[in-house]
């Protein structure tokens, strides 16, 4: 554990039942007017969920103007689009409804549109941001991201790489957790999501970045996530299984902001970029098969996280119950139905050595160097092949 450390929450955080009615208010009350701009995409205005949002900001008089471009992967392309709405219109409230996706493209354009500038002039942080003028709202529909209290975005280049971009300033004033709003959700995306904060929780739990906040995050989300996947997927409409789902990834997300994520999140990035796979099932891929190996490097830290998984039965070390912690989240992952194959999809063909280079790349460094066991190049090889030698499974 780091022995200088500091633990600093940004967002609010509103939880509940028909707590999204109340948007109107959140509205005037973050920034002072009724006029917002919500970013949001097509499956969600498919549902009928932007509708509930918008009949509750007319409710209240706040003029919406809507920006729905937004793809699964975001791209620099569509965050300038939303940045340009926000600058014509002059607004000062942008409200993220969806997944991760329409919650990063929402905080960027935030940003972007605070200055003259488009989004690649921030990629990896290449310039600063100008100081933040337009407030941000974030309301989730998947329980995965917990990008509705991270200051941090991932977003493709129009040559398609994944980058990042980030600042202090990125967090959102407000996040709003509803449980109903993650009701329809696809089976598919309710286990990725889910295993997506779960590994959010366990690589910032073990990492090099960790301390007693960060486990306390982590350790309460890991156990939230694997009490209640199995429910929320048997029983969709469990609104006790999706509100701690919800609370779950947002406690993760927490934890990432402050312990950053690890080789899964490095390796997930990877497969993202050069087989434009999901991002939750691409880093369950990844940590499915590095769990194992990154327990030597914090034994501690991973007999904790097999607690939190569930893992009850008494092991003589340490060691033996972090490895049963890895065998509890493999179980998990089969539960969930995720597909572990590359390649039996839409995934375009995996070509390892590009596969290993993006691994290697300096916008996937930051996750690679925190996490709990260095991986060498060689290591990363490894990884690569037992990945793509995984035979057919479950889709």
């Amino acid at each position: 554990m780091n022995s200088l450390f500091e633990f600093t929450t940004k967002t609010s955080i509103a939880y509940g039942l028909d707590r999204v009615l109340q948007i109107g208010k959140d509205v005037e009350a973050v920034s002072g007017e009724k006029r917002a701009v919500l970013v949001t995409d097509p499956g969600v205005i498919k549902v009928g969920l932007a509708d509930i949002v918008l009949k509750a900001l007319q409710n209240e008089g706040v003029e919406t103007f809507v920006f729905h471009d937004v793809k699964s992967d975001p791209t620099a392309a569509s965050i300038d689009a939303a940045a340009q709405l926000i600058r014509e219109h002059q607004i000062k409230c942008v409200i993220g409804l969806g997944g991760g996706s329409a919650m990063d493209v929402a905080k960027m354009a935030a940003l972007v549109a605070g200055d003259q500038y488009e989004t690649m002039h921030y990629a990896l942080m290449a310039n600063p941001f100008a100081k933040k003028k337009v407030k941000t709202i974030m309301l989730p529909t998947t329980s995965g991201t917990g990008a509705e209290v991270t200051s941090t975005v991932v977003f493709s280049t129009h040559d398609q790489v994944k980058v990042w971009a980030w600042d202090q300033d990125m967090a959102p004033e407000l996040a709003i957790l509803e449980p109903r709003f993650t009701v329809k959700l696809p089976d598919f995306l309710t286990a990725a999501t889910t295993l997506d904060a779960l590994v959010h929780a366990i690589e910032a739990c073990t990492g090099k970045r960790t301390n007693p906040f960060i486990q306390a995050l982590s350790l309460q989300a890991i156990s939230l996530a694997s009490q209640h996947l199995k429910t929320a997927l048997q029983q969709p409409e469990n609104l006790e299984a999706r509100g701690k789902l919800a609370i779950a990834a947002t406690l993760a997300g927490m934890a990432i902001e402050q312990g950053g994520t690890g080789l899964a999140h490095c390796i997930g990035h990877a497969l993202g970029t050069v087989g434009k796979i999901h991002h939750g099932r691409a880093v369950s891929i990844a940590l499915h098969a590095v769990y194992d190996w990154n327990i030597e490097g914090a034994v501690e830290l991973y007999a904790e996280v097999a607690k939190a998984l569930g893992v009850k039965k008494a092991f003589s070390t340490k060691e033996e119950l972090a490895y049963a912690g890895a065998e509890e989240f493999k179980r998990l992952v089969a539960v969930s139905g995720l597909n572990l194959a590359i390649g039996d999809r839409d995934e375009l063909s995996v070509n390892i050595s590009n596969f290993v280079d993006v691994m290697l790349s300096v916008e996937n460094e930051p996750m690679r160097v925190n996490n709990a066991r260095f991986a060498s190049e060689e290591d990363l090889q490894q990884f690569a092949h037992a990945i793509m030698s995984v035979g057919a499974s479950k889709v």
